[in-house]
């Protein structure tokens, strides 16, 4: 299993995402499916449905040690509601869910304060050669997104596939309560290449925002 190999492993990364609502779950995995199937786009959707909090980072150490971090993290965040805007570009190479901003356009405070204590609370334990973390926007940076397509979208297709996808508007419902974080490990056989053609994962540990840590 994933799990046996990971503490001390260089080829893992490990990941700290929000959990999306059933209903949006269902609704990006129902949209990778018809993904593949049309198109042969797969990056999207070799991930669970997921926001991402703090992307991809190496570290050395151990996963109580990672767990105690997060557990910071969430310390004084409660649930809240996360807006979804539908799908826009994110360069020409993914098409994202855009959930940012509240309803009215304004920054989704809790969410930016979320992401901002998951950096906090992770820095001093990632890894001085990661080589994802530098180039991760962060903080005044950090957009918050979905991502039905992304990685393996070629830019000759973007246009195409772009309509697509907004032939299916909306996708899922217009917004959904913020419950639960999880903490991932990754291992893939290239980082530096077309990593989401062998990326395998496994779900590491679970947190409820506020209430206490609890394991997966």
């Amino acid at each position: 299993m994933l799990r046996d190999h990971i503490e001390g492993n260089p080829d893992i990364r490990f990941g700290w995402s929000l959990r999306p609502s059933y209903a949006m779950s269902r609704a990006q995995a129902e949209m990778h499916d018809l993904l593949r199937r049309q198109f042969g786009l797969v990056g999207g959707g070799v991930f669970m449905p997921h926001a991402t909090i703090k992307g991809f980072f190496r570290s050395d150490a151990a996963i109580p040690e990672l767990i105690a971090a997060f557990d910071t993290a969430v310390e004084g965040h409660e649930e809240f509601t996360v807006y979804s805007k539908g799908p826009v570009p994110y360069g020409r190479t993914s098409v994202v869910l855009d959930i940012n901003e509240t309803s009215d356009g304004s920054v989704n405070a809790p969410l930016l304060a979320l992401h901002e204590s998951a950096w906090n609370a992770i820095a001093p334990l990632i890894h001085p050669d990661c080589h994802a973390t530098p180039r991760e926007p962060a903080m005044d940076r950090f957009r918050a997104h979905l991502a039905p397509a992304m990685a393996d979208l070629r830019e000759d297709f973007f246009d195409e596939v772009f309509a697509y996808i907004n032939e299916v508007t909306p996708i899922g419902p217009d917004s959904f309560t913020a419950e639960y974080c999880h903490l991932f490990a990754f291992r893939t056989k290239n980082w530096a290449g077309d990593w989401w053609n062998t990326l395998e994962w496994q779900m590491l540990h679970s947190w409820k925002l506020g209430s206490r840590a609890e394991d997966a």
